[in-house]
């Protein structure tokens, strides 16, 4: 505060000398009236000068309305955290044999001859080959009865669905024509498994001549495919194939022929289900199960980095002899390598592991991705090793695979599509009047206005759609008031060579009708967050939404006690005894001119070290308001004087005070909210008249 002080004295003197023609035997000495006024108080004050802090005052550019700042800074919303949010994923499939194609490989698409009949065998009489020899007809057909061949591996197997394509290629250097086969008045081909059944595949006639080093049974061929249905099919060892055969021979006519001259019968199963085969391997049968977890959200990552993935693996072998296997994680690379993870399984058994894989694991898109990964894929690489003794395998054996996808720690993402559509977020900031504005702590200030203003920084290349609920709560938190939050939007990070930078963004939310009982203390933004990427998005482990939130509080309050103090050394009392005036009157003069739409109360204290004087004795001088108009504001100033008589019991501690103190209180009535601005103030002048009488 600053404070002028003068002293000045002003003196009346009257004297009257009256002169008498007659000069008097002796004199009497005159008793002349004394007047000082001596100046206590002549101060200007406005609000800064009543608050010792007005850092958190903020003052509207225009109107030079006070409003109260309070700031803090808004716990950070951890957006890498939350845009890579991928809660747990399963995956639970059992793979029965029919559903691993790689073993039904071993049931299928065979390439060898299920038969091959040599020249001699239907031409005894020709020499040894390699020659040249006329070759005789066949007059009469001739039954072939052979034992089918099967894959060495493969004694046996029961179809339960697929189909067989039979294929006749003739190496002869003669004609074949495939005649009706005993028992059977159509021209043919016989399957006959002993204690299974017989099954017939006919001919037509335009496959039933075959000219030589042509074939018929495939669909290119004279008269289209040859199929068998497999459906309750049983091959085995014991199996025949059975055809009868003639043939015009060669026309008389010599013609050449090897070892490699023979009718090949080719049987290539296709499309098929097994009901049990028995089965020998000679050598491992490798399989690989694909499990596929897709992604939540229909996320699409073009890259990243794993700080760490976290799983439970289950593998239940349902099968009569012992695997062995293998997790391969080909989308995630360590030192540019899959990630595999080994293990083994008895015949019928179940095993458990926690497979935590720490990073950093580049997720690098593989080849039927296309760039884009939609689904973490952990495929699980089977075998069934080389058997000593022969294995039934049946339909209902397989492989139960199930894995949980605990934790996916993110440490660096982009792509197309976030895992996330949208996620709440809390930020909390606790506002604080920082500086000392203890003079305010008796005002109870009218919330009807209030001006939200938040700085937010977006480090993640992820733009928002931001709305919900903002908070304002007392020290205690209990909530005050709960604002709806328009929609708001978010800008997204730039990213530059790897690097996100972030981007400012500054929202103004202003709220009016608002009633507030106690001055906050917190503000809590309740958000629900709506990712808009678009054209793409980035996002760190780093990646925040960070900033600092201001609450404007346009002041329009109820003081209920502003209280100044101030006091000034006094030496009035000491230059009135010194001249030794008799003292017979004093009055204290107070001047007020009020600009504040608040009234005033005051009072004085004459002090020393033995006791003070208090003027008035009781209670205070009482100054009015400023005038204000509807909105709280003041108009115009309030020009107030109190006068106040000092009697005999005040005079003698005022001669002997060393020290004088103000004390100024505002208050507004019970009802009664005003709005103060910058340009209000309250003048004060305060002083003592004194009169005395010089003898």
């Amino acid at each position: 505060m600053q404070a002028r002080r003068t002293w000045g004295i002003v003196m009346a003197l009257v004297l009257g000398v009256g002169a008498c023609s007659d000069m008097p035997t002796r004199f009497l000495a005159p008793e002349v009236p004394l007047v000082v006024q001596l100046p206590l108080v002549d101060s200007l004050l406005t609000l800064q000068e009543l608050i010792a802090d007005t850092t958190q005052l903020h003052i509207e550019p225009g109107s030079g309305n006070l409003s109260l700042a309070l700031a803090g800074e808004l716990t950070p919303v951890i957006l890498g955290k939350e845009l890579g949010r991928i809660d747990t994923l399963r995956f639970e499939r059992s793979f029965q044999l029919n559903d691993i194609a790689a073993f039904r490989e071993h049931f299928q698409g065979w390439s060898h001859g299920a038969l091959e009949l040599p020249l001699r065998s239907l031409f005894p009489q020709i020499p040894q080959p390699p020659a040249e020899a006329v070759v005789p007809p066949i007059a009469a057909p001739v039954q072939i009865d052979s034992i089918l061949r099967l894959p060495e591996e493969i004694l046996a197997v029961a179809y339960r669905a697929g189909t067989a394509e039979l294929r006749v290629e003739n190496r002869y250097p003669v004609p074949i024509r495939i005649e009706a086969p005993a028992g059977y008045s159509q021209p043919g081909i016989v399957l006959r498994t002993p204690g299974y059944g017989e099954w017939f595949v006919p001919v037509s006639a335009a496959q039933q001549v075959i000219p030589p080093g042509e074939s018929r049974g495939q669909s290119t061929d004279p008269g289209g495919p040859l199929h068998l249905p497999l459906a309750g099919v049983v091959l085995s060892a014991e199996t025949q194939l059975s055809l009868s055969l003639s043939s015009p021979g060669s026309g008389g006519q010599r013609v050449a022929y090897s070892s490699e001259s023979v009718l090949r019968v080719v049987l290539q199963p296709s499309g098929v289900e097994l009901v049990w085969a028995r089965v020998l391997p000679s050598s491992a049968w490798e399989a690989e199960l694909p499990v596929e977890v897709p992604l939540p959200n229909d996320a699409a990552l073009s890259g990243g980095t794993f700080h760490l993935l976290a799983l439970r693996t289950e593998v239940e072998n349902g099968f009569p002899i012992a695997l062995r296997g293998e997790w391969r994680f080909g989308q995630l690379r360590r030192n540019g390598t899959p990630v595999r993870q080994t293990f083994s399984l008895g015949a019928g058994e179940r095993r458990e592991d926690e497979l935590v894989l720490q990073g950093p694991l580049a997720l690098v898109p593989e080849t039927e991705d296309q760039g884009v990964i939609r689904t973490l894929r952990l495929r699980s690489w089977v075998q069934l090793p080389p058997a000593a003794e022969p294995v039934t395998l049946q339909a209902e054996h397989g492989v139960t695979v199930r894995v949980v996808v605990d934790t996916v720690a993110i440490a660096w993402a982009e792509g197309r599509q976030l895992p996330v559509a949208s996620f709440p977020a809390q930020a909390e900031s606790e506002v604080w009047l920082q500086g000392n504005l203890g003079l305010l702590s008796q005002v109870e200030v009218e919330f009807a206005e209030l001006l939200i203003e938040a700085q937010l920084e977006n480090t993640a290349a992820v733009g928002f759609r931001v709305e919900g609920t903002i908070e304002v709560a007392d020290r205690n938190r209990g909530v005050l008031a709960r604002l709806p939050v328009p929609p708001q939007t978010v800008q997204p990070a730039v990213k530059e060579a790897g690097i996100l930078r972030g981007q400012q963004t500054r929202w103004e939310l202003r709220y009016t009708g608002v009633r507030l009982t106690e001055r906050p203390r917190f503000v809590r933004f309740l958000w629900t967050v709506v990712p808009e990427a678009d054209q793409g998005w980035a996002f760190a482990d780093t990646s925040r939404l960070r900033g600092n939130v201001t609450v404007l509080i346009p002041v329009r309050m109820r003081i209920q006690q502003l209280r100044y103090e101030n006091q000034w050394a006094w030496t009035g009392g000491e230059v009135l005894r010194r001249q030794g005036q008799k003292l017979e009157r004093a009055t204290l003069v107070v001047e007020v001119k009020n600009r504040f739409p608040v009234g005033l109360q005051l009072f004085v204290v004459f002090s020393d070290s033995l006791g003070s004087v208090r003027v008035p004795p009781e209670g205070e001088l009482v100054f009015g308001a400023a005038p204000v108009e509807a909105s709280g504001v003041a108009v115009r100033e309030q020009h107030s004087i109190e006068r106040i008589e000092l009697d005999e019991r005040h005079l003698p501690g005022i001669l002997h005070a060393q020290q004088v103190a103000l004390t100024l209180v505002g208050r507004t009535e019970a009802a009664d909210y005003v709005r103060v601005r910058s340009s209000d103030y309250v003048h004060l002048r305060v002083m003592l008249r004194a009169e005395m009488s010089l003898p």
